[in-house]
């Protein structure tokens, strides 16, 4: 199998010879590199096209220039209770990915947190809605519907994103697999399926005084429901009584620690810009 990566996890760059790449970052902010967050997750290509086989008991698949999507996750268990998106082969979009996802993950001091992001590659730009830019809900059946909308409220990149995905459960009841948990070691503990009706919409944000808040700019959105059948979709741990609708709370310190380079990055942009000014 070969494969030709779009997008990793971050703006595109340009090298000196006018190749484009990605400018990867941290999927879970940059404390993901050290033992603070239980599990850890890195999305390596947020969009790729594979071309290649897969044997499979016995019987060979072939594919040319398929969508593809990579990730890693790390550490001792899975969350207790996740949701997860992800699509990269919207109709009439060569370069359009949506990953998001959340849950309850375990943070120090024996305690946890419930969070959740969306985030979109759109023709080599990063749309990044995390709990330290801005906020996320999300509104989660226990199979069969997933509605994630993201909104980024701080930075120079200002939007918001929603993401729906739905499949019939008696039609698309979802494949079980094992994950890894704390008490049983790989067990069966999460559901996939990645025939999802998907669709996207993605808006520039502005601030409102009057109002006090951030709202969506007048006229046509960045992206205006894109649509797809060939969502991924996933609930895993729980038990998944009934649906889950709640927000992001990220606590704090880990919050204000997670946003320092972001915080840095704003703090030098302002300085270049006044430095331009006075020149």
């Amino acid at each position: 199998m070969s494969i030709t990566p779009l997008s990793g996890w971050g703006d595109d760059v340009r090298d000196d010879v006018d190749r484009t790449s990605s400018k990867q970052r941290s999927t879970a902010g940059w404390l993901a590199s050290f033992a603070v967050f239980e599990p850890h997750w890195q999305v390596t290509l947020a969009d790729a096209r594979a071309t290649g086989t897969v044997n499979w008991n016995g019987t060979i698949y072939e594919f040319d220039d398929a969508p593809f999507y990579a990730e890693k996750n790390w550490g001792g268990s899975f969350p207790s209770h996740w949701y997860w998106v992800q699509c990269n082969a919207f109709d009439g979009y060569d370069r359009l990915s949506v990953t998001a996802g959340g849950g309850t993950r375990k943070i120090p001091l024996g305690k946890t947190e419930s969070l959740g992001m969306v985030s979109v590659h759109y023709d080599g730009v990063f749309y990044e809605a995390v709990p330290w830019t801005g906020d996320m809900e999300w509104d989660v059946d226990p199979w069969g519907r997933w509605i994630l909308t993201g909104r980024c409220t701080s930075g120079t990149r200002l939007f918001e994103a929603q993401v729906k995905a739905t499949c019939n459960p008696e039609i698309t009841p979802g494949v079980t697999l094992r994950a890894p948990t704390k008490d049983n070691g790989l067990a069966y503990f999460c559901r996939d399926s990645f025939l999802a009706d998907t669709s996207l919409s993605l808006w520039q944000l502005r601030w409102d005084e009057e109002i006090g808040d951030h709202v969506r700019v007048d006229g046509p959105p960045i992206i205006d429901c894109a649509t797809s059948k060939q969502g991924g979709i996933e609930i895993g741990g729980g038990p998944w009584w009934d649906t889950w609708k709640s927000k992001s709370n990220m606590k704090e310190p880990m919050k204000t620690l997670v946003a320092f380079p972001y915080l840095k990055r704003g703090i030098l942009k302002r300085g270049r810009k006044k430095r331009n000014t006075y020149n």
